[in-house]
């Protein structure tokens, strides 16, 4: 739950409710016009931000910004509209939407070693839109919606009537659902995008050979999960086949590199861009320290019940039942409001709801319930400084007197943060450091006190893990810190 309102967690981006029909038809129907794909992108794009979150970094950000422009500069579609962003999330993906849209993400940033790299994934990207591969993708992905949508603790209707009621518990649902996930791309359809990108890339004066070589640095990054918990990847909707890094250095083999000038050319101008990126998991978007959550951003602490799964999204902090059905979740529910705002305005939309008012730790609070379709929701509404948070229980009704207490229990444990607890949360940044005479990527990061181990460092830097490295040679390191609420 991020108090800056962005993403904490990555995925391929969801259709809304409220255009899923139109959506569907059309994909049934195989009719896309020019003006129904931008529609969809601009509407897609604005969940993007608002479900995943963009990196406030203006001067990283204008920098993919520009280097996107030099390629769109040479593309079949140069008028754009065009919009690239970098999604703050620390999986390495990239991904684009109809219309123009194209994102790549803050992990993925910190595994690239130079401005071809990084011109050869939006290279790809922007193949995707011109040749209207994402308008494919999303309709195929669509056709399975109705099932995704309709499955789980995700898909309760309880009846909410009340507008105001109803932005508290929305969200929540994504606690247990993935949502909406994009189908990957077609073996075709990935290798018209090589093709196309790395044309683009070679007119815009960059190295066609930079794509194959961060494919292979994404599928080593990859490696170094295996037994680990999945995480959203590039290669989870761009697969990389047995001989796609083959046939893509063939094909860089066979162009020829424009005579331009890169923005970054050399590798410490370009990492110098990158210095200072969050590593991992954000601070600010909230973390865990066992079954609290604690959110620096927002000042806000709060405790799940033990044994259950806890899980973090941009709309709200929760956890879910060991038997999967029942969650309970934290989230902001108005902004710069009080209580006796938010309950005014919800009884002017549905005057026969009632809330029991009490206090946790000397706070106003205010409680409901709802039930419907055999479902319960319970809702408290807790007022810290200017804001109103909601804590959302759910469960089938049955279950009530089951969850019910727990519900109140994590309900009572709403805090604020102490210091204690704010000193307890650490980061990683990206930091560049000049390596020693025949150092290896394990001596520095030993030296440097790198979060990363040395196949970490080895995999980040495009080097082997006994590689010994020229003095002053520029590494990326993931070095831990304070948590820095401001600035990096």
């Amino acid at each position: 739950m991020d108090g800056r309102g962005d993403l904490s967690r990555v995925r391929a981006p969801s259709l809304g409710t409220r255009s899923l029909a139109a959506w569907l038809a059309l994909a049934l129907a195989g009719c896309f016009t020019p003006a129904a794909e931008q529609q969809r992108g601009d509407d897609e794009a604005k969940q993007v931000e608002q479900e995943m979150g963009l990196l406030r970094e203006p001067a990283l950000s204008a920098y993919v910004r520009a280097v996107g422009a030099k390629l769109t500069a040479v593309s079949d579609k140069p008028e754009g509209p065009w919009q690239f962003d970098v999604v703050d999330r620390p999986e390495p993906n990239a991904f684009a939407l109809p219309g123009g849209h194209v994102y790549v993400t803050r992990g993925l940033l910190v595994l690239t070693n130079s401005e071809d790299e990084l011109a050869g994934v939006l290279g790809h990207e922007i193949a995707h839109v011109t040749a209207r591969h994402s308008t494919k993708r999303m309709g195929a992905a669509v056709l399975t919606a109705p099932l995704t949508i309709a499955s789980g603790i995700a898909g309760m209707a309880v009846g909410i009537v009340s507008p105001a009621l109803g932005n508290a518990v929305a969200g929540t649902g994504d606690l247990i659902s993935e949502g909406l996930v994009l189908a990957p791309y077609s073996r075709e359809q990935e290798h018209e995008a090589d093709e196309l990108g790395q044309t683009l890339a070679a007119r815009a004066g960059y190295d066609p050979a930079a794509l194959p070589r961060f494919l292979q640095t994404l599928d080593r990054d990859l490696a170094l999960l295996a037994g680990q918990k999945q995480r959203s990847s590039f290669l989870d909707s761009h697969p990389l086949t047995p001989d796609r890094v083959a046939r893509t250095e063939e094909r860089a083999r066979q162009l020829t590199r424009a005579a331009a000038s890169p923005i970054a050319g050399a590798r410490a101008a370009f990492l110098a861009r990158l210095d200072g990126l969050v590593v991992g998991e954000d601070p600010a978007q909230g973390v865990f320290a066992g079954r609290a959550f604690l959110q620096p951003a927002l000042d806000v602490a709060l405790d799940f019940p033990a044994g259950w799964k806890t899980r973090n999204t941009n709309e709200a902090a929760g956890a879910i039942s060991p038997a999967q059905d029942a969650l309970v979740a934290l989230k902001v529910a108005a902004t710069d409001s009080s209580l006796a705002q938010v309950l005014a305005k919800v009884a002017a939309e549905q005057s026969d709801l009632d809330f029991a008012r009490f206090e946790v730790g000397g706070l106003k609070a205010a409680r409901t319930s709802l039930s419907g379709r055999g479902q319960l929701v319970e809702v408290t509404l807790i007022e810290y400084g200017r804001d109103v948070y909601a804590v959302v229980g759910k469960c089938a009704e049955s279950a009530a007197k089951q969850y019910s207490p727990a519900f109140r229990a994590t309900a009572a444990s709403f805090r604020a943060l102490s210091a204690k607890e704010r000193g307890s949360i650490r980061e990683s940044r990206l930091r560049v450091r000049a390596a020693r005479a025949g150092e290896t990527p394990a001596a520095i990061g030993e030296r440097t006190g790198s979060s990363w181990d040395a196949a970490h460092v080895a995999v980040a830097n495009e080097v082997a893990v006994g590689a010994r490295l020229d003095a002053g040679w520029p590494v990326k390191l993931a070095l831990p810190q304070a948590y820095t609420p401001r600035g990096r």
